[in-house]
């Protein structure tokens, strides 16, 4: 839930004037009825700028560590989606790890501008037509990490625990018929997207539309994103974690079957296979969850309009036409914004605890997977194999011409330290290739 593009602490609204009666529409909360609202405009500035003042350790951890996470996850990914796309790795589990790779890669490549828009302030996203069609890429991206997971998941489930059903369920034309509408469904479901933001031409910004966030907390906006993001990331764990499970102990009675059947401790490639796919799942959980409580968390730590309201009415009377009221000082007097500090700060360490689900998948398969690292080492191999081989001269020798020669072949004798010809007696006759046998 933390990667929705992007939270409303990171609206950019930097140099946007408002009259004081105007607020109370903006900002969710109405004026007392003693107070006349005055003509003096309020400046409201980029939230990152004070988030910066007061936790400046947050934009550590925004900056340097989503650096280091890009350059364990862009090559990670990459050699992923190479390995499963193997000729020895093409089985419907390989199709789903592999799809789980292309969306990851795609994932952090848009994550990159994102960072470069809001972490950076570098203006990426602020353009017509982009700005309304980055955020259903992104999310599609997002959203579908999650449910592949649960795919695979589910299909090991029925490997393990419904065996008669594997040849039906568990094919290679099965799983690229729920991988397309996996991303099918993610798609549709983040069209909506592209409505919600528009490129807003009075302040050359990418903002949210004014009509979808109308109403505050009912908006449509709002009831969409915590409905969606409750099902992708709440509720999707839920169902890998359950399916996992219902694998681990179906796979912990089967081990003890057959080690008393066969008297055995030797390990198959299916239960490789799924101690891998565990794996993955839940690791998927453990970066997931945390994300999703500290989100659902942020209303509770989120900041009351009275607090500032309060500063306001206190300011009202000495206020004068076009004089202007600066909410970065105002959010330094409170104890609430100082919570609210604090809370963003572990939020965004979580979020970047998060981010790694979408980078790390690539080691896990490396540390669990044998078979995946025997073809990583043999993907290696011919890699340099290759580039050894296009750096060989092809030198033309008299050896070379000697032995493509039948007729030279005959007389060419390499003498050896006993003083006969190839190590043969003087008797011996000198075989050519072609009289080799097989």
């Amino acid at each position: 839930m933390a990667y929705k593009f992007p939270d409303f602490d990171y609206i950019e609204a930097d140099k946007m004037e408002y009259n004081i009666s105007d607020i109370s529409d903006q900002i969710g909360f109405s004026l007392p009825s003693t107070v006349t609202p005055p003509t003096a405009n309020i400046s409201f500035v980029n939230p990152s700028q004070y988030y910066s003042k007061y936790i400046p350790e947050k934009t550590i951890v925004g900056r340097y560590v989503t650096l280091l996470t890009y350059s364990i996850g862009f090559p990670g990914n990459i050699f992923a989606l190479c390995i499963w796309l193997q000729k020895r790795m093409s089985n419907s589990s390989g199709y789903y790890l592999a799809a789980l790779a292309l969306s990851d890669l795609l994932f952090l490549t848009l994550q990159v501008f994102h960072e470069l828009n809001d972490t950076w302030e570098i203006s990426t996203l602020d353009v017509k037509f982009l700005c309304e069609f980055y955020p259903i890429i992104f999310m599609t991206s997002q959203y579908l990490s999650p449910l592949l997971v649960l795919a695979f998941t589910v299909e090991r489930y029925i490997s393990i625990c419904h065996p008669f059903k594997r040849e039906r369920f568990c094919t290679t034309t099965r799983a690229m018929i729920v991988i397309v509408c996996l991303a099918i469904f993610c798609l549709c479901m983040n069209l909506i997207q592209g409505y919600f933001w528009s490129y807003n031409s009075q302040f050359a910004k990418c903002l949210p539309r004014p009509s979808a966030i109308k109403n505050g907390d009912k908006s449509l906006w709002s009831v969409w994103t915590w409905f969606s993001e409750t099902v992708v990331f709440m509720l999707v764990p839920l169902l890998i974690l359950f399916f996992n499970v219902l694998v681990i102990n179906e796979a912990r009675r089967l081990s003890k079957f057959e080690k008393h059947q066969l008297k055995s401790h030797a390990k198959s490639h299916g239960n490789a296979t799924t101690v891998m796919l565990i794996a993955v799942s839940f690791y998927h959980i453990f970066t997931t969850f945390p994300v999703t409580i500290a989100v659902a968390l942020y209303v509770q730590y989120s900041v009351e309009p009275e607090d500032t309201l309060s500063l306001v009415n206190s300011t009202m009377p000495y206020l004068s036409d076009n004089s202007t009221y600066n909410l970065v000082d105002a959010s330094a007097l409170t104890h609430q914004w100082s919570s609210h500090f604090r809370y963003i700060l572990v939020k965004s360490i979580i979020e970047e605890i998060g981010l790694t689900h979408y980078a790390f998948n690539f080691y896990i398969y490396l540390i669990t997977g044998k078979i995946f690292r025997e073809e990583f080492l043999s993907f290696v191999r011919r890699i340099i194999c290759r580039k050894e081989k296009k750096h060989i001269p092809s030198w033309n020798t008299e050896y070379t011409n000697v032995r493509t020669d039948p007729e030279s072949s005959n007389h060419l004798t390499v003498r050896m330290i006993n003083g006969q010809p190839n190590g043969h007696s003087g008797n011996d006759k000198i075989v050519d290739d072609s009289e080799t046998p097989l």
